[in-house]
């Protein structure tokens, strides 16, 4: 979107599974004895094989969640989220040249500001999002967490203990067994996983937007994996950290990029009124400015400063 970099965050995550999850792999593989719906594993160059949480299962549900709290609001004038399968009405339509067939090339900022709120935040077929979810796994490469939660510890062995359940799927005109009985791999309660979310060039209501997110799943009103309906993938989400990096020049407290860019290019990609994120003058590391905040307060009050930002577009 931008030719530069302003600002950046990477947000330290923690998901706690409140019921039994299930995150299906593409298919069992040729093992007999496997589950027939296995849950999706990985091999970790260090700790080996193990279950996870792909980063684009988690983004998936965050952005329904986004998409289902602004759609049919506008903010500004923007629409608060596209309809994805009107192909006529979503932001990953491509724009013909009047009376031509032939399909036009705008300039980054002008499709930009054809964009909803949640396709600035998540992306669409015409344009990056501003934020990467990274894959999350069993386990903590801090070096100030309790054992249970490192590399081989209790937390990520029970991870990979997983339960197996069995079930049928029942005909609703017969009552009897349409599917079945089939056995399903479960990632037990009560396991926590590990990852980061990544954002670049934001501005505050975009943080705003994903902790409304982090909101509905920590609510119950999103839920993750496969069999929602029969009660898995409750979980609760955590932030533990925010990393935010800017340009080291006048501006020393964190602010989104609505404040550091110019109003040229504010006018240009057509920025929502921003706000600064916190009364901090973090450190100067290299050519950036870096803060880094852990404290459970100080975290609070950056999402809840990026929750008032969303709201104040209304």
């Amino acid at each position: 979107m931008f030719k530069r970099s302003y600002n950046r965050a990477v947000l330290r995550i923690r998901l706690e599974t409140v019921t039994p999850l299930l995150i299906r792999a593409g298919d069992a593989g040729l093992t007999p004895t496997a589950a027939d719906l296995a849950c999706v594993r990985t091999h970790h160059a260090r700790n080996g094989s193990t279950v996870f949480i792909p980063g684009s299962s988690l983004k998936g549900v965050l952005r329904s969640a986004a998409e289902a709290t602004v759609r049919g609001r506008r903010f500004k004038d923007i629409e608060g989220a596209c309809d994805p399968v009107d192909h006529n009405k979503s932001c990953g339509k491509e724009p013909a040249r009047s009376g031509s067939t032939q399909r036009e090339r705008l300039l980054s900022h002008e499709v930009h500001r054809q964009q909803c709120l949640a396709c600035r935040v998540f992306g669409s077929l015409r344009m990056k999002g501003r934020t990467g979810i990274r894959d999350l796994f069993p386990w903590s490469d801090s070096t100030d967490v309790e054992p249970r939660l490192k590399p081989g510890g209790e937390n990520h062995l029970r991870a990979n203990r997983v339960e197996v359940r069995n079930g049928v799927a029942i005909d609703r005109i017969t009552g009897s067994v349409k599917i079945g009985p089939f056995d399903q791999e479960l990632v037990p309660a009560g396991v926590c996983f590990f990852g980061d979310i990544s954002i670049e060039n934001y501005q505050a209501w975009q943080l705003g937007l994903l902790a409304q997110s982090f909101a509905e799943v920590n609510d119950g009103f999103a839920q993750l994996g496969s069999s929602k309906s029969r009660g898995l993938g409750v979980a609760k989400l955590e932030v533990e950290s925010i990393l935010h990096e800017q340009a080291a020049l006048d501006k020393r407290t964190p602010m989104g990029v609505g404040m550091l860019a110019s109003q040229q290019e504010g006018k240009e990609y057509a920025l929502l009124p921003d706000a600064v994120l916190a009364d901090s003058e973090g450190v100067i590391h290299g050519l950036s400015r870096r803060f880094l905040v852990t404290d459970a307060t100080a975290l609070r009050a950056w999402l809840e400063g990026g929750l008032t930002a969303l709201g104040s577009l209304q």
